[in-house]
């Protein structure tokens, strides 16, 4: 190879590079903009599977459209509805969950100082600020405004990108040429993004409704939404069930003592055990596992890239970027760098 073309790779890679931060950086000054459009994105995503199957069933383009925002419309409200209404529930309950924290702590207290553990020192690290818990709760509520209007966006964008669907083949057939297979290549690559966002939330889903199931058997409050929250945190991987779990375990402890506590963390953990490694293979038969590596890697660049939605969108956006890669030859070795057998993107 001659020292010019040893220059001009070089170079072409560090333009690359450049390049890659160039764009990290602007989705950071823009992440409020880009979180709309890449969640609504996801909704078109999901939504294309709903579309085929009315349109199967003789509807229109526009009346399955239709149909499916107001699938989501309600969805999107019951979700809003339930957020108020739980953290109504809890303002309410805050003097006795403050009551009923004094008296587990005094239990506690003790519990250990029968070991010789010095209370003094406990209580000195657990001193919860209830009035600023409130605060927090009674801003969350008073945004609803920015939220039905970050909602009401996503919405438009979705429909628009749904409307926009059924016209894409003759576009992309129009740009490259019929005989090009470029359009079989878009296909493949919508199909593994479906197939991973669908199999992602039907696993979601199972966990959710086990998992607020066996809060609300337990008599733990907000039981349902602790479920439906568990259901939108679990895209996180490793640390999404965690987020839910830290404040369900604490009203079981309010509630229960020390034994919710137990019985709670314990069934989390079979919980998760099941559904991560039965139900999730049966839908998925082991075809999208990535690396741990890369998912921690992924977690943390769109964490800081998209901030806390960048948490949520982590995973869909890599499987995204992952099958775009696969989809050029010139990029493929990127997938296999990455350690992604590139059968499961084929």
């Amino acid at each position: 190879m001659s020292e010019n073309t040893q220059n001009s790779a070089l170079l072409y890679t560090l333009l690359s590079v450049a390049l890659v931060f160039i764009i990290l950086l602007a989705m950071k000054e823009a992440a409020y903009i880009v979180n709309m459009v890449l969640i609504s994105l996801i909704l078109i995503l999901l939504g294309v599977p709903l579309l085929q199957a009315l349109k199967r069933r003789g509807f229109s383009d526009v009346s399955s459209v239709v149909l499916i925002i107001a699938l989501y419309l309600l969805i999107i409200a019951g979700f809003i509805f339930l957020i108020y209404q739980s953290f109504e529930m809890l303002l309410v309950n805050m003097p006795k969950y403050e009551g009923l924290f004094q008296e587990r702590l005094s239990g506690l207290i003790a519990l250990l100082g029968s070991f010789g553990v010095d209370a003094d020192l406990l209580l000195s690290y657990i001193k919860p600020d209830w009035d600023a818990i409130s605060r927090i709760m009674i801003g969350v509520v008073s945004g609803g405004s920015q939220l039905a209007m970050n909602a009401f966006f996503i919405v438009v964008i979705t429909t628009f990108g749904l409307l926009d669907v059924p016209k894409m083949p003759a576009r992309i057939n129009r740009i490259y040429g019929e005989n090009s297979g470029k359009i079989e290549s878009v296909k493949s690559i919508i199909h593994n993004m479906i197939t991973w966002l669908v199999v992602k939330t039907k696993t979601n889903v199972v966990l959710g409704v086990s998992f607020g199931g066996m809060l609300y058997a337990l008599g733990i409050d907000l039981a349902i939404f602790w479920g439906v929250m568990t259901v939108l945190l679990s895209y996180i991987p490793y640390i999404g069930l965690m987020i839910v779990a830290i404040p369900a375990i604490f009203l079981a402890w309010l509630q229960l003592g020390l034994w919710g506590v137990v019985i709670v963390a314990a069934g989390i953990c079979v919980i998760n055990a099941v559904v991560e490694n039965f139900v999730f293979s049966k839908f998925a038969a082991d075809s999208f596992n990535m690396p741990g590596l890369i998912v921690i890697l992924t977690l943390v660049l769109w964490s800081w890239v998209l901030g806390p939605i960048g948490l949520l969108l982590s995973v869909p956006f890599t499987v995204i970027l992952i099958a775009l890669l696969e989809a050029n030859k010139d990029t493929k070795w990127i997938v296999t760098l990455m350690g992604v057998d590139k059968e499961k993107f084929e």
